[in-house]
């Protein structure tokens, strides 16, 4: 049985780019256990060693996990690997399906292995990630829906999605580049911050764009759910629209209550508002409450560079704090939720962010 826990968000990145470099230390039946959840950028890897060491007193990691194999998660995970022991390691290995996913380009020159040593080049520091691993000798597993890492279920992706829709619309896998959109969007977006529209919000009204969509390497996020003492967790990495669905469908089908115990949640994608909708939210983590609480119960967390004008985004947080949970970004500092630990001293509480009456409306 777990008595008690911490979640601890590590600042990632300076500018505009974020990323996620995340802890779960807990203690079941006296026996202290740690799982890294993704490791963001080199610097953030050595943050986390470094973190490890000081506040746990320990030089073993049990459970390492990569989200997804963009490089401001997966990289950090490196270094962890190089100077942590590490018990098991939760990766996708989406080179091994080469024979399986060749009909779905149109290049008769490729081949399953020609295939396959390109996604090992284009997901290099994944498959660098992998190759330590398995030159260390420590197991290798694929984080699919169903499976169990420590106290958390796998709720997304599953297996087949994974490998026959979401590997072969990666954008980094050769020939078949698509959502380039969300790219050449980000690149505009820094003009966009100059002439955006203003919305105004209330309570009771939410303004969630519809039919939004992520690039298909978000949407291959680990997404993971923990209920420790009726207190729901979960974490979603990147996540978009289409994976939060999968999930919620994935708990309704086993009869996990995320809604009914829920009591912390990673806002995906830095909160960007490419990345959710009222339906997705209202099915994985429950409706909208008619009035604001007096007192929020709930915990969201967001990873968001102290130099980003976009993550997280107002109508995210608004989203978030209407279904009963406090928001708080990292911006720069490491911040915690706990149960049952001992407070640090020195440390204080964090501010939530506010409710924005007024939001960036540019993407309408």
């Amino acid at each position: 049985m777990i008595t008690s826990y911490e979640i601890e968000f590590l600042p990632v990145g300076n500018g505009e780019k974020s990323g996620d470099c995340i802890l779960f230390h807990y203690f079941e039946d006296g026996i202290e256990k740690i799982i890294a959840y993704d490791g963001g950028t080199r610097k953030s890897g050595e943050a986390m060693v470094a973190h490890i060491k000081k506040y746990y007193g320990t030089h073993k990691i049990d459970y390492l996990i990569n989200s997804h194999p963009d490089g401001d998660h997966v990289s950090g995970l490196i270094y962890v690997l190089e100077n942590m022991d590490v018990g098991e390691v939760w990766i996708h290995q989406p080179w091994k399906y080469s024979d399986e996913i060749l009909d779905l380009f149109h290049d008769g020159r490729m081949t399953a292995n020609s295939l396959s040593e390109r996604m090992k080049e284009k997901l290099r520091m994944a498959h660098c990630v992998y190759e330590l691993a398995e030159e260390k000798s420590i197991p290798i597993y694929e984080p699919y829906a169903g499976a169990q890492i420590g106290p958390f279920t796998v709720l997304s992706p599953d297996k087949e999605w994974y490998i026959n829709t979401l590997v072969p619309d990666f954008s980094k896998t050769p020939t078949k580049a698509k959502l380039v959109i969300e790219k050449f969007v980000d690149s505009l977006e820094s003009f966009a911050e100059t002439v955006k529209n203003i919305l105004r919000e209330a309570w009771n009204e939410e303004n969630l764009p519809n039919n939004v969509e992520t690039s298909a390497e978000n949407d291959s996020s680990v997404i993971l759910y923990a209920d420790i003492l009726n207190k729901g967790i979960l974490l979603t990495g990147d996540s978009g629209v289409k994976a939060l669905t999968k999930a919620a469908e994935y708990a309704e089908n086993h009869g996990l209550q995320i809604q009914e115990y829920i009591k912390f949640v990673q806002v995906p994608h830095h909160g960007s508002r490419r990345n959710v909708s009222t339906e997705s939210l209202d099915r994985l983590i429950g409706s909208a409450s008619g009035s604001e609480p007096s007192i929020f119960q709930k915990t969201a967390l967001v990873s968001a560079s102290p130099g980003s004008k976009k993550h997280p985004r107002d109508r995210v947080v608004n989203a978030f704090m209407r279904r009963g949970f406090k928001v708080i970004a990292t911006k720069g500092s490491i911040k915690r939720h706990y149960h049952g630990m001992p407070e640090r001293t020195g440390w204080t509480s964090a501010s939530p962010l506010e409710f924005s009456y007024e939001v960036d409306d540019t993407d309408n």
